[in-house]
């Protein structure tokens, strides 16, 4: 005979269960949790700061091309060599000039020899000055005697006076021709004698040849070129990174192959023109070292535009848009914020939250508002 079950124990069996399940549960529910690392917002100091690409460009370059076609008899530099300095106005190439001494010395011959024919005289300003006075003594006889001279042998006298005038007009007028024309030719070969010489515009570096002695080259040909050792720091930046921008703004420059080593300077100059394509624009950073960088040479630097003390603080890569994800009670909620100042590192909260709540900042675009998460602070 099968004894009944006695209430109460009935009751407490069920109940050890249930308090079982929920332990269960609980249990089960935890380990589905998300894992969130979050960080405390904290009150600090901040730096408004934008990024952009450095290069590193010389204050001056000029490529040194020949305007003449001859033969080169002297390089500073041979193609390939080594990086030489130079002074403003140093020989860096000459030419053959054969060819133009022999012209010049035939034109300076001519010269010469067109000025003794200068000083010497002409003959037919000697004739003009001699007919001249014949003409007045024949005119001074006519009018004192009629008879003396004839009508016909006054005007033939008048008529050679005439074109000895004429003559000598055109032969002064030759020979200006003949004086200008030679100066002109002169002033041509001293020219061309002179392009036959390429020197340093300017004091610097010659950093590429690409003749040697020897080499013929034409006129238009690109010989070296020259390099100044001061340097422009230029620095681009996307164009909604602007605002704000001034000159005199504190700068850090890295580059690349210079490792961690920060140059600090500021804003000298800012571009007026905008990149229609990229959409970039362009500053430029006068840097506190002496220094000489390499051209080409890249890297980053960070404009500071303002400096913030004391201000609420959260890692920028825990912003979603405008918004951030806290986690209150267990749960992930989605909080709209204002921004203020912000760098590549951390941004300025002025509205939307309160020293100490934490918000995710490890890859918050995974979670979703109002999702049960467990919270691990980021140190």
């Amino acid at each position: 005979m099968h004894r009944k079950l006695k209430l109460p124990s009935v009751a407490l069996f069920l109940g050890i269960c249930g308090v079982l399940i929920l332990i269960v549960f609980n249990i089960i529910k935890n380990q589905l949790q998300e894992v969130a690392f979050v960080s405390v917002v904290e009150k600090g100091n901040i730096r408004d700061s934008v990024s952009g690409n450095v290069k590193v460009l010389p204050a001056l370059s000029f490529q040194l091309i020949s305007n003449a076609q001859s033969k080169i008899e002297f390089a500073a530099l041979i193609p390939m060599g080594k990086p030489i300095q130079v002074e403003a106005n140093e020989t860096i190439f000459s030419m053959n000039t054969e060819d133009l001494d022999r012209h010049l010395k035939r034109t300076l011959l001519s010269q010469q020899s067109h000025e003794k024919r200068l000083a010497t005289g002409s003959s037919i300003e000697l004739q003009l000055e001699l007919e001249e006075k014949n003409l007045q003594a024949y005119m001074k006889l006519s009018q004192e005697n009629s008879k003396d001279v004839s009508k016909f042998e006054l005007e033939t006298k008048t008529n050679l006076v005439e074109r000895l005038r004429r003559q000598f007009e055109f032969e002064k007028i030759s020979n200006q021709e003949t004086s200008e024309a030679l100066r002109l030719e002169l002033d041509r070969i001293k020219k061309e004698l002179s392009e036959r010489i390429i020197s340093s515009p300017i004091n610097g570096t010659l950093i590429s040849s690409n003749v040697k002695k020897g080499d013929t080259i034409l006129g238009g040909q690109l010989l070296g070129q020259v390099q100044s050792e001061e340097r422009i720091i230029e620095v681009t930046l996307n164009e909604e990174d602007f605002a704000g921008i001034k000159e005199d703004q504190k700068v850090g420059v890295s580059l690349f192959s210079f490792g961690r080593k920060v140059f600090e300077g500021k804003v000298s100059r800012v571009s007026a023109t905008i990149n229609p394509q990229s959409g970039r624009r362009k500053l430029f950073v006068e840097l506190d070292t002496n220094q000489t960088l390499p051209v080409g040479a890249s890297g980053r630097a960070e404009i500071i535009k303002e400096e913030k003390v004391g201000v609420l603080v959260i890692p920028r890569k825990a912003l979603l848009g405008n918004s951030v994800l806290t986690v209150r009670d267990g749960k992930a909620v989605l909080v709209k914020v204002e921004v203020g100042a912000k760098n590549l590192e951390f941004i300025e909260i002025k509205q939307g939250l309160a020293l100490n709540e934490k918000v995710i900042s490890e890859t918050p675009h995974l979670f979703y508002d109002g999702e049960h998460v467990s919270s691990t602070v980021l140190e």
